[in-house]
């Protein structure tokens, strides 16, 4: 089986090597590698073309402009050949070198549309952890609250997205929201929680700061329940903060 991994990176010259480093060190060998670069001006396309200069037959990468965060994605999922695909942006890594390799058996092994799991937070430059969200605890239902699982966690079969569609590229954070809303909500898809550690990932991106946080993060999701038909309850939206502290299992 062969996955496509897509990072989506913007002047990310202090981390980006970390990032392609955690992907091609991976014990799974049947990986594609897509790198999208939103136009960098910071050295760190310099750093993606040595890197694919040196590693031509895993790394293949597109730097031009985007209009945003899921355009660039959309770009990598389309040049996706993958029977399935994944996420790492360039500030994140893959916990162990073993995540391929264990999404692998599981994608191969049942007859499921997409896996997640959990993930964890830290600064840059440092390894200790500041939040871990797990997945544990999630069911479908927790989506009418405003509750997903970690995006970076989401493993898709690429055939999903003929299916059922791309990420809507007007959303500013929110559109893995919609996505597993349209995913497990309207068209009744059930994946599979992976009980891992799969990514790193490096506080500072749009979603981890304060006021995407708070105020475009619920805009966005009341948008997307209203557009999905689903019940849309302010209340729970609020209320769902208390889930939030419950997944911060600090290590």
């Amino acid at each position: 089986m062969k996955i496509s991994i897509i990072t989506v990176t913007r002047n990310n010259k202090a981390t980006i090597a970390a990032t392609i480093e955690s992907v091609i060190s991976q014990s799974y060998q049947n990986i594609e590698y897509i790198i999208i670069d939103g136009a960098s001006d910071d050295g760190s396309l310099d750093v993606i073309k040595d890197y694919t200069s040196r590693y031509p037959d895993k790394i293949k990468y597109l730097s031009e402009s985007d209009s945003g965060v899921y355009n660039a994605i959309n770009k990598g999922v389309r040049l996706a050949t993958g029977e399935v695909v994944g996420l790492l942006h360039g500030n994140d890594t893959f916990s162990s070198s073993t995540i391929v390799e264990q999404v692998a058996k599981v994608m191969v092994e049942r007859d499921i549309p997409f896996i997640y799991g959990d993930v964890k937070y830290t600064h840059v430059g440092s390894e200790k952890v500041v939040r871990y969200y797990s997945a544990a605890d999630f069911t479908p239902e927790k989506l009418l609250q405003g509750i997903a699982p970690p995006h970076p966690s989401l493993y898709m079969r690429r055939e999903l997205f003929d299916k059922y569609g791309f990420y809507k590229e007007d959303y500013l954070i929110g559109a893995d929201f919609d996505m597993f809303l349209r995913l497990m909500i309207v068209n009744r898809l059930y994946g599979k929680y992976l009980p891992l550690d799969m990514v790193t990932m490096t506080i500072g991106g749009l979603s981890t700061q304060l006021y995407h946080r708070i105020f475009t993060n619920n805009r966005e999701k009341y948008r997307a329940l209203k557009e999905n038909s689903c019940k849309v309850s302010v209340y729970l939206l609020i209320k769902r903060y208390l889930y939030t502290f419950k997944t911060q299992k600090n290590r």
